[in-house]
């Protein structure tokens, strides 16, 4: 079989990697690898699987280039890989009992990824006659709807899948390509352009993944030619960089996929770079999906692509649109959930609603399950949060549906502008409301205007962009009735760009009181630090890590059952803040908190 034929089924032979090939595959922090180490390394692999035993084996990672060796050696003993969403401090009590064994880094040079036995039982053997058909990577859904759930997907959904993206979108790219990629790999999206593509044709990978423009920057800086595999978030941060420049007739493609790219962010990078990014709309159970590529005024990009809204179905993918509440019916090679079709495709129906155009093209009208009924009148919600980005202090929204004395009610989740965040600072979180339900009210009708907010620096977001709706609901959560007197009652505030005073009604019945001490209740000096941290938070409006505290103090003990303040000073923009509680001259915490203010530092980005 010809080693450059690109084909996965030759890399699961390991056939196509010649023991002799210096070939390079991938690169990184952790060393460079060639096709000859990549076989070498799948081999040892496979033969440590083996030992173990054939079924689920669970494959937590970081590195790319070892997430590779993991798969391909699962796949030559006949067991399935096992990628999360996320990678959970208990990957076993994650990902299911029944895991035979585990794949995961070490600190060794010599064996970087160690096989270790689960409590799971080996499966049955699988067939060796249908390569193409076994199952090889288990994805678990984002849960942006509702739960995540587990998509297996078999070795001919993703080999077709990177054959077609190799056919459609690697014209012109040469084989000293290198492939750069904010995408994690635990996604099907980042698994297949930032490994599995590379990998089938012969173009190097990196096997880190540097989220960050300033780390990312230099390296794409080095490259004479590159590929860009990200998301619009990880986009928009690389749009506002003064470097974008440089990497003009160097980049010669960008992807973006993972949700909608913003249309001035697409020009931007097109203008800045020279070339439009590509744009991948799919699903985790359809694969890819459609394509688009837009560019300010039209035309074409250096590609020779069509640039327009509509999105163009890939090459052998059918889509249509179900009747009555016009969901797009998918059907093509890579969907490996629904009903098979004579001609080996399968067919599946999205949860997003489509308009079609001429030339089988189609628009998106937003998601079917996010059409809301609500006291009997019909919401979209995704046209509500288009509503709400219109206005100057939110840079992005995600409503949710939620039961308030047995009635649905909106709820808003909002991420501030820099003119949000200035009012917030100003006028406080009631004044921000305010404005947005009355920007809201001039469209729509009161009984969908939202009932609660949450006011964020940036949205909570997965590996792959995507917003967990367990995330926000999260934000609402209130305590339960026994815990209503978990915290203290805030009786006004004052704040200016210095100084935030908040005065705190600390009710008697304290929980956290109780057994410190019996008959002589104290409020716990952790729990007063507590409510000067998260006063720092609200106060800011913007992503706290903090570094470390200093010259902390509890001159007095704080009984519960009386009223205290609490003061935060800092200087102008320092990341340094003193905060005291006190009542009077009587005070009770003291001291000074460091703060890194990097929104980058979120963590799953």
């Amino acid at each position: 079989m010809d080693p450059n034929s690109g084909n996965l089924i030759s890399f699961l032979q390991l056939q196509s990697v010649s023991a002799a090939s210096d070939a390079p595959l991938a690169f990184g922090s952790r060393g460079d690898r060639c096709r000859a180490d990549f076989a070498r390394d799948v081999a040892r692999m496979a033969a440590a699987v083996a030992s173990v035993g054939r079924g689920r084996w669970l494959v937590d990672t970081a590195d790319r280039y070892l997430a590779a060796v993991g798969l391909f050696a699962l796949a030559e003993s006949g067991s399935v890989a096992v990628l999360p969403s996320a990678g959970p401090a208990d990957p076993q009590a994650a990902w299911g009992a029944d895991a035979v064994g585990l794949l995961a880094e070490s600190e060794s040079s010599e064996t970087p990824l160690v096989a270790t036995a689960l409590a799971g039982s080996a499966g049955a053997p699988i067939e060796s006659g249908d390569r193409r058909g076994r199952p090889w990577v288990e994805f678990r859904t984002s849960g942006t709807s509702g739960a995540g759930q587990p998509v297996v997907k078999a070795v001919r959904h993703l080999e077709d899948e990177v054959r077609i993206l190799e056919a459609r979108l690697g014209r012109g790219l040469p084989a000293t390509t290198r492939i750069f990629a904010t995408a994690a790999h635990r996604h099907i999206y980042g698994l297949l352009f930032g490994v599995l593509w590379p990998l089938a044709s012969g173009r190097a990978f990196q096997r880190d993944i540097l989220l960050h423009a300033r780390e990312l920057l230099p390296r794409l800086e080095e490259c004479a030619a590159s590929v860009l595999v990200t998301t619009p978030v990880h986009l928009k941060r690389m749009a506002e960089s003064a470097n974008l420049e440089a990497l003009r007739g160097r980049c010669l493609r960008v992807f973006s996929s993972g949700g909608p790219l913003d249309e001035a962010v697409a020009h931007e990078v097109a203008d800045r770079l020279g070339c439009a990014p590509f744009e991948i709309f799919g699903s985790t159970e359809t694969g890819g999906v459609a394509i688009r590529c837009r560019r300010e005024g039209g035309g074409a990009n250096a590609s020779g692509e069509a640039t327009q809204e509509e999105w163009e179905p890939m090459p052998e993918v059918l889509v249509r649109v179900v009747a009555p509440d016009g969901r797009a019916e998918v059907t093509s090679p890579f969907v490996s959930t629904g009903e098979r079709q004579s001609d080996g495709r399968t067919c599946t129906v999205m949860g997003d609603r489509i308009e079609m155009r001429p030339g089988g093209r189609f628009v998106l009208l937003g998601r079917a399950d996010r059409v809301v009924k609500i006291a009997e009148k019909r919401l979209s919600l995704p046209e509500m949060e288009r509503t709400l980005c219109g206005h100057p202090f939110v840079a992005e929204a995600s409503l949710l549906v939620r039961e308030i004395a047995r009635e649905s009610r909106v709820h808003a989740v909002v991420a501030l502008s820099g003119a949000g965040r200035e009012e917030f600072v100003r006028e406080g979180s009631r004044c921000c409301r305010g404005a947005l339900v009355a920007h809201l009210a001039k469209r729509y009708d009161r009984v969908f205007l939202p009932r609660a907010w949450r006011f964020v620096a940036a949205l909570p977001r997965d590996g792959q962009d995507k917003i967990p709706q367990a995330a926000l609901r999260a934000l609402f959560d209130a305590p339960s009735a026994s815990d209503r007197s978990s915290s203290p009652r805030t009786l006004g505030e004052k704040r200016s760009e210095e100084m935030f005073e908040r005065r705190l009604d600390v009710p008697a019945d304290l929980v956290h009181g109780a057994g410190h001490f019996p008959g002589n209740p104290l409020v716990p000096g952790v729990v007063q630090l507590d409510w000067a941290l998260r006063a720092a938070g609200d106060w800011l409006a913007t992503p706290l890590v903090l570094i470390g505290l200093k010259g902390l103090k509890y001159p007095e003990p704080l009984v519960p059952g009386g009223r205290v303040t609490l003061r935060l000073e800092r200087g102008v923009a320092s990341t340094a803040i003193r905060f005291r509680l006190f009542d009077g001259e009587r005070v009770h915490l003291d001291g000074r908190a460091e703060f890194a203010v990097d929104r980058d530092l979120r963590s799953g980005e």
